[in-house]
C-alpha cells in the first residue's frame, strides 16, 4: 500500500510542471500605453502563445545579414518614434563563466517595443538564430573565448529600428586536454 502511494506521489510530482505548460496568457495595452499580461481574460485582451523561442543555439545556421559596427544607433520609425536599444547585461569587457557555453543577454528598449517588433542577436558580426520577442535572449553552446554581441530591434519587413552598442564578453569554459 505504501509503495502504491509513493509511486502515485512521484507520478503526480513529475507531472506537476506539465499542468502549467498549457497555461493561456492574455495581453492588453491600457489607455496610458502600458502593456499588461495576465492568465485571466478580461475584455479587450488578446491571447498569446508562449513558446520557448528565446533560446538560440550557437550551432544553428547563421543568417546572411551582418551587424553594423556602430555603437547604439537610433533610427526613426514609420510613425516618427525614435527607438533606443541598450544591452544592460552583460557589461562590456565582462568575463562570464559558463561551462555550458550559455550567454544571457538583457536588452532595454526605449520607448517600449510593440508585440510585432522583434530582437535579433548579433554574435561576432553575424545574426544568430531567428529574431525573438523577449528582451532576454539566450545564446546556447557558444565557444569559449572573446565574443562581440549586439542586438538589433526589427520592425515590419525586418527593418532595423535601433541597434545596441557592441559589447565584448569573454566566455570561460572548462576545456579537457
Amino acid at each position: 500500500m505504501k509503495f502504491a502511494i509513493v509511486c502515485l506521489s512521484i507520478t503526480l510530482f513529475l507531472q506537476a510542471p506539465l499542468l502549467h505548460a498549457d497555461t493561456k496568457i492574455y495581453h492588453w495595452v491600457d489607455e496610458n500605453g502600458n502593456s499588461h499580461f495576465s492568465d485571466t481574460a478580461v475584455p479587450g485582451t488578446e491571447q498569446i502563445t508562449a513558446d520557448n523561442k528565446n533560446l538560440v543555439s550557437a550551432e544553428a545556421l547563421k543568417a546572411d545579414s551582418t551587424a553594423k559596427k556602430n555603437s547604439g544607433s537610433v533610427v526613426k520609425a514609420e510613425k516618427g518614434i525614435e527607438y533606443q536599444a541598450e544591452i544592460i547585461s552583460p557589461q562590456n569587457d565582462m568575463a562570464i563563466r559558463s561551462n555550458e557555453g550559455t550567454l544571457e543577454i538583457h536588452v532595454k528598449i526605449t520607448p517600449e517595443k510593440t508585440n510585432t517588433q522583434r530582437l535579433q542577436l548579433i554574435l561576432d558580426g553575424e545574426a544568430l538564430g531567428s529574431p525573438q520577442i523577449s528582451p532576454t535572449i539566450r545564446a546556447l553552446n557558444v565557444d569559449r573565448g572573446t565574443h562581440q554581441i549586439q542586438v538589433q530591434l526589427l520592425g515590419a519587413k525586418d527593418k532595423i529600428l535601433a541597434t545596441t552598442q557592441i559589447v565584448t564578453v569573454h566566455l570561460q569554459r572548462v576545456s579537457i586536454k
